[in-house]
């Protein structure tokens, strides 16, 4: 997506008039079709020699004709926001960058958990073991903090978490993951940040984020298979800090999951878009996953438990598995539950 996004900005600073405008559109186009094939093939070494090759040549255009550099041209440009009140103006939030997004491409993951015998932390909700197969999307980097968040709430006057004091999170928390938000608080940021950029922001489905968070070969953790007591912000990291408490997002780097995703393990439960069903010791949702089966209902009653995974600083190591599915109310919110982002792919 950021690919797009410099040359958009690039073509826009250069202008039509420019002699080189027409070279530059031949670059969009090669860049482009490139990015078609990998959303709907998947990447390769070809595709990302061929990708490398007419970036180098943006790159040299670019400097050539406007002196800037395709990947400074490539960071999302700030969204202005309307100031609603004159304080706000001398706030370091007056200017919103869409979240950072990492490319997860089409090809099939592993699903679920092994029996217990082969996973000691295996759960009867987590199988079968079983292969899923998704479009194309992206999944944000982080997830969304409290400073992304306080520009909704401020914008458009909807109800920030109730800790924070005289509704801005203290200063110390900027850069942590929002929590205290219901699912139906997340859609609704959903919706602002879409009407905002006119691109598909969503919540990620269950097996999106657990794709995101696993790769494709159905590891435990999203580092591998072995439990570390300081790759992830649980119960088991808190044992040797003070307190139980959310810690910036983007902690734990070595942590990062096979497509550079941060803390997909502990730190906050993180809100799906999918359905758990009305009891809240069964799901009525099984695996194998099936997306056409009812689960994915955005507009289903509230009533409905929503999916929540990740595991959290207060939840111990077994709930930061990627397999692991918890549920809560869509209209409930709790101190260890936030939300990380989605986007549908882009369409050239």
């Amino acid at each position: 997506m950021r690919y797009q996004i410099g040359m958009r900005n690039f073509l826009d600073t250069l202008g039509k008039k420019h002699p080189m405008y027409l070279k530059a559109i031949n670059y969009q186009s090669q860049l482009l079709e490139n990015i078609k094939y990998v959303e709907s093939y998947g990447d390769s070494e070809n595709y990302r020699s061929t990708r490398n090759k007419i970036i180098d040549s943006i790159n040299e255009l670019a400097l050539e004709t406007i002196n800037k550099t395709f990947n400074e041209l490539s960071n999302p440009s700030p969204i202005i926001i309307e100031q609603k009140s004159p304080s706000f103006q001398e706030r370091i939030w007056r200017e919103f960058q869409e979240p950072e997004m990492s490319f997860i491409s089409p090809e099939p993951f592993i699903m679920g958990s092994r029996p217990p015998a082969l996973d000691a932390g295996a759960l009867e909700d987590e199988q079968p073991l079983h292969v899923v197969n998704l479009d194309a999307y992206y999944i944000a980097i982080t997830s969304v903090t409290n400073i992304q968040y306080a520009i909704f709430t401020i914008n458009t006057g909807h109800n920030p978490p109730d800790f924070w004091q005289n509704s801005i999170p203290p200063q110390a928390i900027y850069n942590h993951p929002v929590v205290d938000v219901s699912w139906e608080d997340a859609i609704k940021f959903c919706n602002w940040l879409r009407g905002l950029t006119k691109e598909h922001y969503r919540l990620p489905t269950e097996a999106e984020w657990e794709k995101a968070a696993r790769g494709v070969n159905g590891q435990i953790f999203p580092w591998g298979n072995e439990w570390k007591d300081d790759y992830a912000n649980t119960n088991e990291y808190n044992r040797h800090k003070t307190g139980y408490k959310t810690v910036a997002v983007n902690e734990f780097p070595e942590a990062k999951s096979h497509y550079n995703i941060l803390n997909m393990a502990g730190n906050v439960f993180e809100w799906t878009s999918s359905l758990w069903g009305n009891d809240n010791k069964e799901p009525q949702f099984l695996y194998p996953y099936n997306p056409k089966d009812g689960r994915e209902a955005i507009d289903a009653p509230s009533h409905i438990l929503r999916i929540i995974r990740g595991g959290s600083f207060s939840s111990q190591k077994r709930t930061a598995r990627c397999a692991y599915r918890d549920k809560l109310s869509p209209k409930k919110s709790r101190k260890d539950v936030g939300f990380r982002l989605a986007l549908s792919k882009h369409n050239s």
